[in-house]
Parts: C-alpha cells; sequence; structure tokens
C-alpha cells in the first residue's frame, strides 16, 4: 500500500509484497547455481565434439545468468522487506530492480531457447545421459518459472491503473499550485476524478459480468450488475490498497479489538465484566432463563424451526451434513428422471418446479425437515437476481403454516445479497422512514406476489379443514439471505396476518431502518451465533471496517512480512504493538491518507426485530495448548449496538453455516444455567465494589466449567472476584492451533472481502 507503479501504471500488488516471490527465486537459482557448479567440475568436456562445447559455454552462459538473477533478486527482497506498508520511501527503487529484472527475464528466455535448440539437435547422440537430464530439467524449470511469471504479472494487471496515475499526479500538481500559486481547479479536478472513476466502475462492471457468465445477463440482471459494480466503485472509491493489505490490516484489526476488549474490562469507571463472542456482559445482560419452562419451549421452536431453514438449501446441505453417506442415503427417495411415473409421483401433493431430474433437493429437504410428502404445499427453485427459492409446508405439531425461504446457494443470490442500498418498504399505506435492503425488498416482493397469484396459503390453510388447518397461525423462517427476505416479507405481510411471527436466523445487518426494527420487536425473532460476521456487514459496517483497516495499518509502523509472519510463527511473543495504544479514528467521510478523497457515508440499517445472540464461553482448564477447551454455549438479549463492526475472528464465517448454527442452538440445551441471580446493585454500591476490584489477570474471572459458569461470575455475591487485567499481558507463546486459525481466517475472509479484487483484469 500503496499499489506499485511501473510502467507508468499501477498494478495489484505492493512493493512491499515481493519478500516471498524473490526468496523464492532465491532458493531455486541458488540450487539450480549449485547443481550446474558441480556439472562443471564433474563432468569432462574436453572432448573434440563440437556439441559438448556448445554445451559448456551453454552452461556456463546459465551460470552467469543465475548469478546476476541472484543479486538482482536479493535486492528486490531486501528492498521489499524495507520500511512500513505506509512508508514506501525506502523502497522507492525498487521499480528499477524490476526495470533490472525484466532484462534479464529477456535474456535468460533467449538463452533458454538455446537451450532448447541444442536439446533437440544432440539430446541422444552428444553428452552423457546425466548431462542431458540436467539440462533438461534446467530448461523445463526455467519454463514453469517464466510461465508463472506471466500469470503472476496478468493477474496483477490493472486495467485502470494508467488512468490512476495520471490522477494522483494531478491530484499531487494542484496541491502544490495551492501551496505555491493559492489556488485550485475544482473543474478540472473533478473532470480527472470522474474519468477515472468510471474506468474503475467499467472494470468493476467487466469483473461481475467474468463472474455471471453462466447466467443471463439481459434487462434486470444486466442492471442489477450495473448498480452492483457502481455501488462497489463507490465503496472502494480511490482506495489505493493491494489484497495482503487486507490480509495485514485484519491481523492488526483482530489484535487491536483484543486490546480494546480487555482495555473495557480493565477499567474500573465501567460495568463490563467480560466479553463473550464480542458482546459485552453487565448486570444489566439478560440470559435467557432456560429453566422456565415457557422460556424453554419457546427456544425449543427456535430449534425446530431452524431445520427448517436448513432443509430450504437442498440436496448441498444434505451432502454437507452427511458427507461419507450422503450420496447413498439419499439414493432410494430420488425421482428417476427417465420414468414419467416416478418424476411425477409427487405431483398429487405437492407442487414443485424447476427442481432438477431427480428431484435431489425436494428429496433431501423431505429428509432434512422431517416433513411427510403431504405436508409440503409448494417447492419453487426458480432463482434470479431478487428472485429467491422458497416452501410452503403444514406444520401440524405445532399449528401452524410455515413459508421457508433459501439462502445465498447461488450467483444469482450473490447479486441480490449485494444490492444493498436502501428502498422504501412498499407497504399500503407507505410508511416514512422504513427502508429496507434492496435486493432482499426486491425477493420479499416476488414471494408476495407468488402467494397472492397462485392462491399458495389458501391451499395451505384449507388444505386438511378435517384437522382445523384453517386456525392455524402464519410463520416465516430463513437463514442468511432467507432471513433478510422472511424479516420483510413479514412486515408486508403483518396487516393482512396479525398473529403471524417470523424466526430469522443470520440475517444480514444492513437490512431495515431503526424505526422499521424496533416496532418488529414483537412478531421478529432474529438469532446470531457468535462472531458470525454477516449481522455485522451492512454498508455502514463495511465503511467502518474500511476505516478501521486503513488507520491501523497507517498506526503500526512494522513491515508487512513482519505482520503476517507473526501469525505464521506459533513460537513468536504476542506482545502488542505499542502504536495500538492510540484510539482508531473512525471518520467515514475522510480518507486517513488524502483529505481531498471523499467516501460516501451510507444511512445505517439495523437487524430485525428481538435478537438472541448465542454466545460462547470458554472455561479456563488446564489443557494442552494445542487442543482449546470445548466452549460453553450460553443464549443472551442482544440489541443492534452489539453488532455495530466487523469482529475480526477465526470463527467469524463458520458461524454463520446452517449446520453450525443448528449445533450451537442445539449446544446450549446441553447444561441449563439455573435461574440467574440477581446482580443489579444500587448506583452507589455498584461504584463502591467496581473501585474496590484488584488488579489480577482476566484469565482468572471464571474457571468454571458449567453452562452456568457466568451467571455465577457476575453475581452480585461474586462481583469482587473480578479482576482486572493489563492493558498489555506479558510475553507468552502463542499455541499451534491459534496460528493456524489466525491466518488461514484472514486469507478466507480476504478472498471473500476482496474477491474480486483478486479476479483477473480483463
Amino acid at each position: 500500500m500503496p499499489g506499485l507503479v511501473v510502467f507508468k501504471r499501477r498494478w495489484s500488488i505492493g512493493s512491499d509484497d515481493l519478500v516471498v516471490p524473490a526468496a523464492f527465486m532465491i532458493v531455486v537459482h541458488l540450487i539450480w547455481i549449485i547443481v550446474l557448479t558441480t556439472t562443471l567440475l564433474v563432468v569432462n568436456f574436453d572432448t573434440d565434439a563440437i556439441c559438448m562445447k556448445d554445451l559448456k559455454g551453454h552452461v556456463f552462459g546459465y551460470l552467469v545468468i543465475l548469478s546476476v538473477c541472484l543479486v538482482v533478486e536479493g535486492c528486490i527482497a531486501w528492498t521489499s522487506m524495507r520500511g512500513s506498508i505506509i512508508n514506501t520511501e525506502p523502497r522507492r527503487y525498487m521499480q528499477h530492480f524490476i526495470y533490472m529484472r525484466l532484462v534479464i527475464f529477456l535474456v535468460e528466455l533467449a538463452w533458454l531457447i538455446v537451450g532448447v535448440v541444442w536439446t533437440a539437435k544432440h539430446y541422444q547422440s552428444c553428452a552423457p545421459g546425466s548431462v542431458n537430464r540436467i539440462v533438461l530439467a534446467v530448461i523445463i524449470c526455467n519454463w514453469g518459472i517464466m510461465l508463472s511469471v506471466i500469470i503472476f504479472v496478468w493477474c496483477t494487471f490493472d486495467t485502470a491503473g494508467r488512468k490512476w496515475v495520471k490522477m494522483k499526479r494531478f491530484q499531487e500538481s494542484l496541491r502544490r499550485k495551492r501551496r505555491d500559486r493559492k489556488h485550485s481547479s475544482c473543474a478540472r479536478r473533478n473532470w480527472r476524478q470522474r474519468k477515472a472513476l468510471r474506468a474503475y466502475e467499467e472494470k468493476w462492471d467487466k469483473r461481475f459480468n467474468l463472474l455471471c457468465c453462466c447466467m443471463e445477463r439481459r434487462g434486470r440482471n444486466q442492471s442489477s450488475i450495473s448498480e452492483v459494480a457502481q455501488l462497489f466503485t463507490e465503496f472502494f472509491r480511490e482506495l489505493d490498497v493491494v489484497p495482503s493489505d487486507v490480509v495485514a490490516g485484519l491481523l492488526l484489526l483482530r489484535r487491536y479489538q483484543k486490546l480494546q476488549m480487555k482495555n473495557c474490562v480493565s477499567q474500573k469507571t465501567n460495568d463490563i465484566y467480560q466479553y463473550l463472542s464480542g458482546a459485552p456482559i453487565t448486570p444489566k445482560t439478560h440470559f435467557l432463563q432456560l429453566n422456565d419452562p415457557n422460556v424453554m419451549e419457546e427456544y425449543k421452536l427456535i430449534i425446530h424451526y431452524m431445520e427448517y431453514a436448513l432443509a430450504a438449501y437442498g440436496w448441498p446441505a444434505y451432502m454437507m451434513m452427511n458427507n461419507a453417506i450422503g450420496l447413498c442415503s439419499l439414493i432410494p427417495y430420488l425421482s428417476c428422471c427417465c420414468c414419467k411415473h416416478c418424476f411425477s409421483s409427487h405431483q398429487n401433493y405437492t407442487t414443485v418446479i424447476e427442481d432438477n431430474c431427480c428431484d435431489c433437493n425436494f428429496a433431501a429437504m423431505k429428509q432434512l425437515s422431517g416433513l411427510p410428502e403431504a405436508d409440503i404445499v409448494y417447492v419453487t427453485y426458480h432463482v434470479d437476481v431478487g428472485k429467491t427459492p422458497f416452501y410452503v409446508a403444514i406444520d401440524h405439531q405445532q399449528k401452524k403454516v410455515v413459508i421457508c425461504i433459501r439462502g445465498t446457494l447461488s450467483l444469482q443470490d450473490v447479486l441480490t445479497d449485494l444490492k444493498a442500498e436502501s428502498a422504501m418498504l412498499p407497504l399500503d399505506p407507505p410508511i416514512e422512514n422504513w427502508l429496507g435492503h434492496e435486493g432482499m425488498v426486491d425477493a420479499a416482493q416476488y414471494i408476495y406476489k407468488k402467494l397472492k397469484e397462485e392462491n399458495i396459503l389458501v391451499k395451505a390453510f384449507n388444505s386438511i379443514l378435517e384437522q382445523g388447518t384453517s386456525e392455524y397461525k402464519l410463520v416465516l423462517v430463513g437463514h442468511s439471505l432467507g432471513a433478510g427476505t422472511a424479516a420483510i416479507l413479514a412486515i408486508l405481510m403483518k396487516k393482512e396476518y396479525p398473529t403471524l411471527h417470523c424466526y430469522a436466523y443470520s440475517p444480514p445487518g444492513g437490512l431495515i431502518s431503526e424505526e422499521c426494527a424496533e416496532a418488529t420487536k414483537s412478531y421478529i425473532t432474529s438469532v446470531i451465533v457468535g462472531k458470525d460476521i454477516v449481522p455485522r456487514i451492512g454498508l455502514s459496517q463495511l465503511e467502518l471496517l474500511r476505516s478501521d483497516l486503513i488507520n491501523v495499518i497507517k498506526m503500526n509502523e512494522k513491515p508487512k512480512w513482519k505482520i503476517i509472519r507473526q501469525s505464521m510463527m506459533c513460537c513468536l511473543s504476542d506482545n502488542p504493538d505499542p502504536v495500538l495504544e492510540g484510539e482508531i479514528e473512525r471518520n467515514v467521510r475522510l480518507h486517513p491518507i488524502d483529505s481531498g478523497i471523499g467516501l460516501s457515508a451510507h444511512k445505517p440499517l439495523f437487524l430485525p426485530g428481538k435478537i438472541i445472540h448465542i454466545v460462547r464461553s470458554h472455561p479456563v482448564i488446564k489443557k494442552s495448548k494445542c487442543k482449546p477447551n470445548a466452549p460453553v454455549y450460553q443464549a443472551i438479549i442482544a440489541d443492534n449496538s452489539n453488532f455495530e463492526q466487523v469482529l475480526v475472528s477465526p470463527t467469524m464465517i463458520n458461524d454463520h453455516f446452517p449446520d453450525n448454527v443448528l449445533d450451537a442452538l442445539q449446544k446450549v440445551l446441553i447444561n441449563v444455567a439455573p435461574a440467574k441471580p440477581n446482580r443489579k446493585l444500587p448506583e452507589t454500591e455498584h461504584n463502591s465494589r467496581l473501585c474496590e476490584m484488584p488488579s489480577l489477570p482476566v484469565t482468572d474471572v471464571c474457571r468454571h466449567s458449567c453452562n452456568s459458569c457466568v451467571e455465577k461470575t457476575f453475581s452480585a455475591q461474586t462481583i469482587q472476584c473480578i479482576r482486572t487485567p493489563p492493558l498489555f499481558p506479558q510475553e507468552k507463546k502463542s499455541s499451534p492451533m491459534i496460528f493456524k486459525k489466525s491466518f488461514f481466517f484472514l486469507l478466507t475472509f480476504s478472498f471473500c472481502l476482496f474477491c474480486l479484487i483478486c479476479l483477473v483484469h480483463w
């Protein structure tokens, strides 16, 4: 950061990203220097054969080329290790070394062609077999390296890089003019910016068209792709970062967030005892009292309908949960695509639209949900941008008619997710300031229209009148994209079905406006597990994440390779960087480097309804460092303030998977906590006890392995046992498990967040 400028063009790689490639090339070339030197010393080239003299000259020439390569690559590696992510001044000569390496590359290519010609003529007849094999191995290895270099250059090529450099140079000239002449030309500056932004918008449009090459790109779909491309252009407007900057920034941000939480716990002026899955535990924290029969019944209902939400994913979810025997166990329930009778065997009971030829999704849905075919009224797997698959079923056990909406499982679903701008909810009459996620509003309107046009709910409520289905209540269920769509659909249908209820599992964070979220607490229940990233990535949260990443990178003074190495090496100390003591500046309207660059600030959208947060507590029990203790799961009532920022964690992606959500919900029932003790103290007593807290490590706060440890630890009687951690803990060694998680999850998240940046720039 910023991107490397070579040949008057910006590239999608930083000047500090060449440490590993240069080191790899040094090792390879050093090995070949040793091999070729040994060949020159051992093999007798003093013969009358001209081919042997040519071979000796060729090997000697390779040694010279490889030696020069070794020197230049050493300079590249040494230069790339200097400075910090922001401080590029020590790496100012990097482009000159790259030019030198390019010249050597061309010489190497010419010498390689000479070697190929010699091998074609004299491989069988001239030199001993071992020498021939060595020469052939050198040729193959060099061709492989050259092919890798070409692919690397292709992937890092920025189609708008030249316009970027021109814009930056023009901005720099304007700054000099303002300093010298107190004059600026806004019109010309805006023209340059618009030109560069148009180039980047075209680039994003090409990326999305490439990503969606298998789907139809006409009319509404093409318009959606253009909208998403425009949104990404605006979001990454003039943000000069490369993918490795994101990896390093996430590593630093995770460390900062952990320090920030420890600092909050250590302060004697607040009442935060501990953080569980990012949620602050205070005397006002409300844990679900599962020993209350009514609460337990409602909680079991949440688990019950999560099984319905999981079933909507069809055969992919079934195979994921039964990966060893999934296919064998599902085959007996499939339909024969060659037999008309088998293909239409379910039509007497259920309308199934656009399933595959063997009805794999329908068969898996029945197995996962446990529903008999007669209780499934309607299923559609038709998917498009703004059109999400769903099914309608009858739950006789709970006396409910269920509308279950599938989450993200296709590229069309991804585009629906990415249409994240706010749109008015189509209510009659409209309510001012009731806004929703545009893509999910479209999906909810599509389902609502489908239900009306085909009288699906009428058929469901009148399916078995003798069992009283007409008196059943309506329930809406969904996970991820399906959760957001179900929540908005519930808002649209609330007037028609006053007793309906919606269970939204892992809904997206930027879903509905604050006024709307407050009004839905009585009939929408949102369920979130751990540090799930999706409920924390509305546009406003992403802008905050972007600002935090840039600022934490700006404050850091270490080279990028050291930051990443510390996350990979399990034996390194975990001492925090002193620069992280300062608070991160959070201003989404100003770029931390260039104050002339404006970043859009979107109206924040929130999670719907009442929020149940499944949190983990990790009992502190002495075990092997490589095997962490099994977490204990608890359910708390949360609010939207707990999900205002992305929590960088190894589990932030896994916590979103539907099977993991179901597993976490079930684990809450393993050890049911007793009735929560009264933790509310009078203000004077509360403040006095906070001031009396001794300064001891936070790890001593909770040493219980039962599910009620947090309740007991944070009771009024034991508040004096809570101990204050130091802001900067003593040096300690991190375990290999922590190293693996903290590095590989960052690679995964960086790919999810910047996957389109890492695509080939067409």
